[in-house]
């Protein structure tokens, strides 16, 4: 006996996400002075004005020379968003947000600078910043509100690009009766732009609260009317992934090694933990934990048959014990490995296990005998085995770098692949496409592939960056999530076939070598090194379907 007793599970789910500290906001002072007066860090001097120049220290006067009329025509064109990085850094959710925020901003610094509209076609496929491109702005008027005798700007400096046909006209300096008709919004049909307008001066600086309010409630609001609109309209709706655990309980003893396999979820909502000596039930449902056996030796790997009525468990000694959940019993002992068994797999009554000895056994539960096929097609410890149950075919990695697929329980691989440079342990069937298999290798690798069995083609192939530990395919979505080790101990949420990074979720510690998704496909629980188990929602429940209209059946309905 280990010693264990009632519940070893300790809710330890953090009540509310840590805020910063304010020592992190702190701002440092710049330097005042320094041993030369041209130094970066110093303080601006200001120049005294020179004669007959037209450059003053107090302030800047633009010149419209070439440049500035590129940079115009620079500014008129569709902006330059900034790429994705092909890093996984960061993951494609934020980065689609960034790259909403800069279109955002891009759309409304060009309707205030040029004027022109911000319309929204619902049945079309232009965008914002396409109507702002292709929209040709008109003529700025501004005859009821300044002088006649107010001079204009020369022709000569109008711009040589096409989209702006006329400079911006300079009012007169001596405004003060038109200043509230000047500092009105433009229209939506009045090229100008809202931003360069006078008025007169206050005795009293406004606070930025009121100004901020202006900008946006206020009918006197600089900013345009379409601008406005769109800065508070909804922005594209993007897929929410919470970034940290519901749930997070204390672990003791879970086992902190690449091989071992010390977690599942069965289809009847119950997930079976070995930690150390002791193996325990955990009632998702009711959050009920059960001490179910104990052993002498260690145990390495477990596995819960499709019905969700027995446990297959794996030992350190080479044996393999079934267990019923409900009477509590191992009703089994099964030999004939000579070392840790570090892998299982269930394809109906057929368990296959995997050893250091390098042998995978093939066992019908019906039969009495141990096994009835033995594999010997790995040189080193067997660390990962797949059933696909629809398919009937095996797949099987090991420390050897190899990776190999059977056709059902024959004794000869039918593929081989032998790309991977590091030990295969992470293995994943797909369960929208047939035939399509992922694999991922150890920390000398780092790589996730994706193989097509039927074709013998690679599909996809990306560096994770970090050692593969294990991985799972969602049922509800086409999407691939692995867990890492060393060295950024995170998890991965991949879509296929693109294979960019949909979201990292960061946590624990240690290596995350345990993973195993719930009988929904809603829940992942992940269990590493750093002795905790982390229950994270990523997918939704998939979407009722519409059954498509059977011409046989709705005549028989009709005739009966």
């Amino acid at each position: 006996m280990s010693g264990y007793s009632g519940n070893p599970f300790i809710n330890n789910t953090p009540s509310s996400s840590p805020l910063k500290h304010a020592d992190n906001n702190r701002v440092t002072k710049r330097p005042l002075g320094g041993p030369s007066s041209s130094s970066l860090m110093s303080s601006p001097t200001r120049r005294s004005r020179t004669t007959g120049s037209a450059t003053y220290g107090d302030r800047f006067i633009p010149n419209r020379t070439e440049i500035d009329l590129n940079t115009m025509a620079s500014i008129g064109s569709v902006a330059n968003l900034p790429p994705a990085p092909p890093s996984i850094s960061e993951d494609q959710v934020e980065l689609q947000r960034e790259l909403q925020a800069h279109e955002t901003f891009d759309a409304v610094l060009k309707n205030e600078l040029f004027g022109e509209k911000l319309l929204r076609d619902a049945a079309g496929n232009e965008s914002s910043i396409d109507r702002i491109k292709n929209t040709r702005p008109s003529r700025v008027n501004l005859s009821e509100s300044i002088d006649e005798e107010a001079p204009t700007t020369p022709p000569d400096s109008v711009g040589v690009d096409s989209q702006i046909q006329s400079a911006p006209v300079t009012p007169h300096r001596n405004l003060h009766s038109h200043s509230e008709d000047l500092f009105k919004p433009s229209s939506n049909a009045t090229r100008g732009a809202s931003l360069l307008t006078y008025r007169e001066r206050t005795g009293t600086r406004p606070s930025t609260a009121s100004m901020m309010q202006s900008q946006f409630f206020d009918t006197t609001s600089p900013v345009r009317p379409d601008s406005k609109q769109l800065l508070l309209s909804p922005g594209k709706q993007f897929r929410q992934i919470a970034k940290i655990p519901y749930r997070v309980l204390d672990a003791p003893s879970l086992a902190d090694d690449f091989y071992y396999d010390l977690i599942d979820w069965s289809s009847t909502d119950m997930l079976a933990v070995a930690l150390g000596k002791s193996i325990f039930l955990a009632d998702n449902a009711t959050g009920d934990v059960l001490h179910l056996c104990d052993t002498e030796n260690e145990y390495t790997s477990l596995s819960w048959v499709g019905a969700g009525s027995h446990l297959a468990v794996g030992q350190g000694n080479g044996l393999v014990e079934i267990y019923d959940v409900v009477k509590k019993k191992c009703i089994r002992t099964l030999s004939g490995h000579m070392d840790r068994v570090a892998c299982l797999s269930w394809n109906n009554y057929i368990l296959t296990s995997g050893s250091r000895d390098r042998r995978i056994l093939h066992r019908d539960v019906r039969m009495p005998d141990s096994y009835f096929e033995r594999i010997e097609a790995h040189t080193q410890e067997v660390c990962g085995l797949k059933w696909n149950v629809d398919d009937n075919k095996l797949a099987s990695g090991g420390n050897d770098n190899m990776l190999f697929v059977y056709d059902s329980t024959a004794r000869n691989p039918v593929l081989t692949f032998n790309e991977h440079t590091a030990a295969v342990k992470a293995m994943a069937w797909s369960p929208h496409k047939r035939g399509v298999l992922g694999s991922g290798g150890g920390t000398a690798d780092r790589r996730l592939k994706v193989w097509n069995v039927n074709t013998s083609q690679k599909i996809s192939d990306v560096d994770t960056g970090s050692q593969v530990c294990n991985m799972v395919w969602s049922k509800n979505t086409d999407e691939i999530l692995t867990s890492h080790g060393y060295s950024r101990y995170n998890l991965t949420l991949w879509d296929f076939p693109t294979m960019d990074p949909v979201a990292i979720l960061k946590g624990h510690s240690f290596r995350v070598l345990h993973l195993t998704l719930s009988a929904d496909g809603t829940t992942v629980v992940s269990g590493a090194g750093d002795e905790t188990l982390r229950y994270w929602k990523i997918f939704d429940k998939p979407k009722m379907r519409a059954k498509p209209d059977s011409v046989i059946f709705n005549s028989f309905n009709q005739i009966r």
